[in-house]
């Protein structure tokens, strides 16, 4: 149940934070946008340094001390061998997109410059950008452990 509880919250403050946080935020003068992001962004990255990794290791424990993947052949010789091994190799590398790569471009973002009059400068338009692509493509990753969670539930 922890497993799934850790998983609820970092995969939920993803969604949360591109359907409403994002959205309510961008309402701001820029120049706050930034004060307020860079504070939920260095709290969320304090909190899912540990969740992230602790969410991935309840997983492998699940399938394998608690679960059905007892060898190499259950692993590599079956639907829920493999796709639980879909799950795990895109979990961790959803964690290391989203510490490695997002947390970077969201401390660009934070740190770009806004001009006097509050508009935001091409430095700023580009950071936004490349924020949003990146914010997707760690969404997809979700999406895609998510949907092994589904089909491991099925025997799939």
């Amino acid at each position: 149940w922890l497993h799934i509880l850790l998983a609820i919250l970092w995969f939920g403050n993803s969604l949360s934070l591109a359907a409403v946080t994002i959205p309510a935020l961008n309402r701001l003068p820029l120049v706050r946008q930034q004060e307020i992001g860079a504070q939920l962004g260095e709290r969320g990255l304090r909190v899912f340094d540990i969740v992230a990794p602790t969410v991935i290791i309840l997983g492998i424990l699940r399938g394998t001390v608690f679960g059905s993947i007892r060898d190499a052949n259950a692993l590599l010789g079956t639907a829920y061998g493999l796709t639980f091994l879909v799950a795990l190799v895109v979990a961790i590398a959803t964690f290391l997109w989203g510490r490695y790569v997002l947390v970077p471009a969201a401390r660009a973002l934070a740190t770009a410059p806004v001009n006097a009059d509050g508009t935001p400068t091409p430095e700023l338009d580009a950071a936004l950008e490349r924020a949003k692509r990146l914010t997707v493509l760690e969404l997809i990753g979700f999406l895609v452990v998510f949907t092994c969670m589904i089909l491991m539930r099925f025997g799939l």
